[in-house]
């Protein structure tokens, strides 16, 4: 799906356009590219709210203290110089520690708000955060045994990460509580438990201020979000088409006959965006607000499934074709189709698909492409231009109030969770893998709920960061606790905290240089001082998803303001922020690699067994389908759900094991990278057998149809084998023997052989073993009668052999043995 197309088809409302409207108006290319790196304007909309809530707060605090006095000293008249002095940089201090209040509660619950979708839910969780930092500041405030409220940083911290069990109230009000106990330890010298009520105002007037401003111009609008995610999905497909397009061109061109690597690894990327978009408009169709009137949420879900596949295809058989010499006329004939596809020109997609079809009927092709795949490649090729140009004259030309009758109405339910909007990462899968058995070790054969594993770690490493923190500097150690603490935020595997950990002290150096060229040159003028903090905060928001090095620059820079307005701002200052960083990073890595760790190794082996097991099942349901179209599991909905679950699972894997894919991990890394390159195969063929599992196997005989079950229950069998040897219950056996026995590279079409061959032959199972099922698939494709190879059930029998040999590949780089029988069996 082009960008002008959806363009078009996402205005007022998606899909109700004119087609006699004419083309779509362009956008301008830097909000196409505004969209393309932000889904639905997410990370825009969450900095723009936080910076506006966080000024309107500061502006109502200033005006509160202005108008009461709150916590403010008066001056007697006739005082002299120097006390006068020393009372003014009092009130100017507990001017601060007001307007901090406000703006520390606006950022948190800015951070916190998007994690629920309803006004009623969103409106309950402002009100409740002050609670747990009202009560905490009360405790900080009460207590001035240092060594007490030191220990009691590390212990609330602990708690806090705790309360992550009860969902997102649970782990903000943790936040909360442990900042509630941080200021009150450090502001107990200006403040007494008898101005607490001061406090308590101060902190409910910035909850008004964040409330007034989340429902005033943030409230939650599930129709225009999903329009909003409906533009980023259209400006991500725009660029995959471009990319796949000037890509095919530059190769073909070239005569080389090889895409470059690096622009194919981009155009992987951007694939795998586009797809990271459809799912997250896959979680927003959970809303039946943000489903338009006229049309359903399995409707929606439908069209963009079968668009998303469609361009992925294009993109995947369009990159085989540029590996092959084909001739001139072929070439010219899928320019033109890339080029159709480039720039949502319907007309030039439709006539470029039919005049490649009409090459393959009409003649004799294989004179001309004699090599038969080149002709599957051009067919699947053709196919995949005209479903991508079907949709998109769907999308154009149905109105709202008249749904397609060919879209199921039954209930859609989606297959994708999201935290905060987004989608969740590696969170849930290490939530899975820690509370399994890991390795042979004591330390990792512990299970723990992911919420208690973290509050241990973290009570931990805020301890020690207290104690080395305090040995550097009694004073400012807190900037140790809070990296500390900052390290084990939104991380959830080893190998992300020790990433975290390295970005916020290279952010911190950055941010100390930019800091100290700032506060030179802004001085005391103090308008200029919170338009630098408002600019760094925004900036370090919108920034940090994209690397947690930007957010760190942000907050440094805007506390370099801090302290010139608290008059303590020196270059020396920011050098000891950046030891104490340093410190509390370095403990926090410390801590998550020797205190209970939940290693990235260990992590990565349950997103694997998960991914195999999505593609095993979405494999099961399509030979349902084969076997007999009416059947329930084999249903269109039940199909894509089946689909969306193996891309849930493929996203979850990437992002758990990008911290491993580095050379610091030598052979693990590469066994990664061979894994993640068969996974990725393997996806895109089950999808393709999804889309080629329509046909009913009516003509087959009984040795046909046997044969089918035969090979629908060996590749099962496989899948299991490879599935166990990913479970808990292996990973105390012999994994280092099955290292060794698949370091082995017998290649793509063939594996060893052993004596077991005969059993195997009968489709009986070897334990520990992948037992290739291709063969027995192409038995099948053998017994269809007059099929050509571009038929749909040859189609579907090729996907299964395809999927069949790049699960085999994934069995080698997981150390689990592959035995083919192609040859035992022909």
């Amino acid at each position: 799906m082009t960008a002008n197309t959806i363009r078009h088809s996402s205005g007022t409302q998606p899909f109700d356009d004119d087609p006699r409207a004419g083309a779509p108006k362009r956008r301008p290319a830097w909000l196409d590219w505004l969209d393309a790196t932000d889904p639905g304007q997410m990370r825009l909309r969450m900095a723009t709210e936080v910076v506006f809530a966080i000024g309107v707060v500061l502006a109502a605090e200033w005006l509160f203290v202005r108008a009461t006095g709150a916590l403010q000293v008066r001056i007697p008249a006739g005082a002299p110089a120097a006390v006068a002095a020393q009372l003014w940089t009092l009130n100017h201090a507990l001017l601060v520690i007001s307007l901090m209040l406000g703006a520390i509660l606006a950022l948190i619950s800015g951070f916190g708000v998007g994690m629920f979708g309803t006004a009623r839910a969103q409106l309950q969780l402002l009100l409740f955060l002050p609670l747990p930092l009202l009560a905490m500041l009360a405790v900080g405030l009460s207590v001035h045994v240092r060594v007490v409220s030191l220990a009691l940083l590390a212990v609330v911290l602990a708690v806090g990460a705790y309360c992550r069990r009860f969902g997102p109230p649970g782990f903000m009000g943790g936040m909360l509580a442990f900042m509630g106990v941080f200021l009150g330890f450090f502001i107990q010298d200006y403040i007494t438990l008898g101005d607490f009520g001061w406090l308590v105002a101060e902190v409910l007037i910035g909850a008004a201020g964040v409330i007034a401003v989340h429902f005033t111009l943030f409230r939650p609008r599930p129709e225009a979000g999903l329009r909003r995610m409906q533009r980023s999905y259209a400006a991500r497909a725009h660029t995959v088409a471009s990319d796949v397009a000037e890509l095919y061109e530059a190769t073909v061109c070239s005569a080389q006959y090889e895409p470059d690597p690096g622009e194919e690894r981009r155009l992987q990327r951007q694939l795998l965006r586009l797809n990271e978009t459809a799912l997250l408009i896959d979680a927003q169709l959970n809303s039946p607000a943000a489903v338009p009137a006229g049309f359903s949420a399995a409707a929606l879900h439908q069209r963009l499934f079968d668009a998303e596949a469609a361009l992925s295809n294009v993109a995947r058989f369009a990159l085989a074709l540029a590996r092959r010499p084909l001739p001139q006329p072929v070439c010219a004939l899928v320019t033109a189709a890339l080029a159709g596809v480039r720039d949502a020109d319907l007309p030039a997609v439709f006539d470029s698909a039919a005049a490649i079809r009409k090459f393959l009927e009409d003649g004799d092709p294989q004179r001309v492409l004699v090599n038969p795949d080149d002709r599957v490649l051009l067919h699947r090729f053709a196919s995949s231009v005209t479903a991508l140009g079907t949709g998109l004259h769907a999308f154009r030309l149905y109105p709202v109030d008249q749904p397609p009758d060919d879209v199921p109405a039954a209930e859609f339910q989606p297959q994708v969770a999201t935290f905060g909007g987004w989608l969740p990462g590696s969170a849930f899968i290490a939530g899975a893998a820690s509370q399994e058995r890991g390795g042979t070790g004591l330390i990792e054969r512990i299970r723990l709920a992911p919420y208690a594993r973290i509050a241990i770690q973290m009570g931990v490493a805020v301890g020690a960061a207290i104690i080395v923190g305090d040995a550097l500097s009694g004073r400012r150690f807190y900037w140790a606790v809070i990296a500390a603490f900052i390290t084990f935020m939104g991380a959830n595997t080893a190998g992300e905290q020790l990433r975290k950990g390295v970005f916020r002290v290279a952010g911190t150096i950055v941010g100390v240089l930019i800091g100290a060229v700032l506060a030179h040159l802004v001085g005391e003028r103090v308008w200029l001082q919170v338009l630098v903090v408002l600019v760094s905060l925004f900036l370090g928001l919108y920034l940090f998803r994209v690397n947690y090095a930007f957010m760190t620059i942000g907050i440094t820079v805007m506390v370099s303001q801090l302290y010139v307005e608290l008059d303590e701002f020196s270059n020396n200052l920011l050098l000891l922020r950046l030891a104490e960083t340093a410190v509390g990073a370095g403990v926090a890595m410390l801590t998550v690699l020797l205190v209970l760790p939940l290693h990235v190794g260990r992590v990565a082996r349950v997103a694997a067994r998960q991914q195999l097991e999505a593609l095993g099942d979405l494999a099961d349901r399509s030979l349902d389908r084969l076997a007999d179209p009416a059947s329930e599991a084999g249903s269109d909905l039940e199909l894509r759900a089946a689909a969306r679950r193996v891309d849930m699972a493929y996203q979850a894997l990437v992002a758990t094991v990008r911290p491993m894919r580095t050379p610091l991990f030598g052979r693990l890394a590469e066994r990664i990278a061979g894994f993640m390159g068969t996974a990725v195969a393997a996806r895109h063929y089950a999808r393709n057998l999804l889309l080629d599992s329509s046909t009913r196997y009516a003509d087959l005989d009984a040795g046909g149809i046997a044969a089918l079950a035969e090979a629908r229950h060996q590749l099962a069998e496989s899948v299991g084998a490879v599935t166990a040897a990913l479970a808990p219950a292996s990973a105390n056996g012999d994994a280092a023997d099955r290292d060794g026995e698949g370091d082995g590279d017998p290649g793509p079409g063939g594996a060893r052989d052993d004596s077991a061959s005969v059993e195997q032959a009968a489709g009986r199972q070897v334990a520990g073993q992948y037992v290739r099922s291709a063969s027995l698939f192409a038995r099948v494709a053998d017994a269809l009668p007059d099929q050509s190879v571009t038929s749909r059930p040859q189609l579907a029998l090729r996907d299964l052999q395809l999927l069949d040999g790049a699960l085999a590949e994934a069995a080698r780089w997981a150390g689990v043995p592959v035995t083919d029988l192609d040859t035992v069996l022909r």
